[in-house]
This record gives structure tokens, C-alpha cells and sequence, in this order.
């Protein structure tokens, strides 16, 4: 017998020439709650952000559904990257969920932004970004591109996104 649950989604979207919008969502049986992130590409950092909580488990979790907005500024290719989320939203003056679902919007962003950049720079960026994080980031980009499958949906929509701007 089940006795707990938890799904989280997350999308992104352009919204604007350099600017993406994360939605995160988690939803479990004791939490309901979304965090939005909005990007600047150009300078890889968050300009916006926001949380709401629908359902939490203790009174107290409300006062901190404002966490989101210690993400403002934030850069999202460094160093360091997940302690800086955990440190703006976790430990004893954050939210351990809340947190979780932060660090899951900006693990997003280079697979949302991907489509606002030019493809032949693309695992330029992924490379930078995701190097050391697990098996296939650890090769080199020209392992990573020789290996790759054929895509043709990041060259598809870049070339949508070209013609709209």
C-alpha cells in the first residue's frame, strides 16, 4: 500500500529574444507548491523569481514562500552553483523542498535556453555548463559530438525562433 507520493514538472519557455521562464511545480501528498524563474540569457543569470505554496504540512512553512526571490541574481553557469541555490533557499531558514525544486529549475535552463542559441555554439554551452556531472559531460565536446545522435529538433526550432524575432 502506497502511502506517499511526489511528481514535480518543470517547463521552460522563451519569453523574450534572450529571456526564458522556468515553471516548477511539485505536487506530493503532504506539499503542493511552483516556483517560476525568469533568465537572462545574455548574462546566464535570474532576473525574476517567485514561489507560491498551495499545501504544506505546518503553519510556519508560509513564512518562508517568499525564498524565491533570493534568487534574483544568481549566476547559473558557476562554480559552486548548488550550494549558492542551497544557501539562498535551504538550511535552517529555508525549505528543504523548496530548495529541491530550485535546483531543478536551474539545472533546466541550459536545455531551455538551447533553443535561442545558435547550434554550432550549443555544446560550447552544455559542455560548460554540465562538465563533471556525470558520465557522457565528463568526455570531451568532441567525444560528446562525435557520439551524439542526430538531432534536428534544436536546429528546427532555432530556425523558428530566428524568423519570429
Amino acid at each position: 500500500m502506497k502511502i506517499f507520493n511526489r511528481s514535480k514538472s518543470i517547463s521552460g519557455e522563451v519569453t523574450g529574444k534572450f529571456q526564458i521562464k522556468i515553471e516548477a511545480e511539485l505536487i506530493d501528498t503532504v506539499h503542493e507548491m511552483d516556483l517560476e524563474i525568469t533568465v537572462d540569457l545574455k548574462k546566464m543569470e535570474v532576473i525574476d523569481a517567485r514561489s507560491s505554496m498551495l499545501r504544506v504540512p505546518y503553519r510556519q512553512c508560509h513564512d518562508v514562500a517568499d525564498l524565491a526571490k533570493n534568487l534574483i541574481g544568481l549566476k547559473i553557469i558557476s562554480s559552486g552553483q548548488a550550494k549558492n541555490v542551497f544557501k539562498l533557499m535551504g538550511g535552517k531558514k529555508g525549505c528543504l523542498i523548496l530548495e529541491e525544486l530550485a535546483q531543478d529549475a536551474v539545472r533546466v535552463v541550459a536545455q531551455t535556453g538551447a533553443a535561442l542559441i545558435p547550434p554550432e555554439e550549443h555544446e560550447q554551452i552544455i559542455h560548460k555548463f554540465s562538465h563533471g556531472s556525470c558520465y557522457t559531460h565528463c568526455l570531451s565536446i568532441e567525444e560528446k559530438t562525435k557520439a551524439a545522435y542526430p538531432s534536428t529538433y534544436l536546429n528546427d526550432v532555432f530556425e523558428k525562433l530566428k524568423t519570429r524575432t
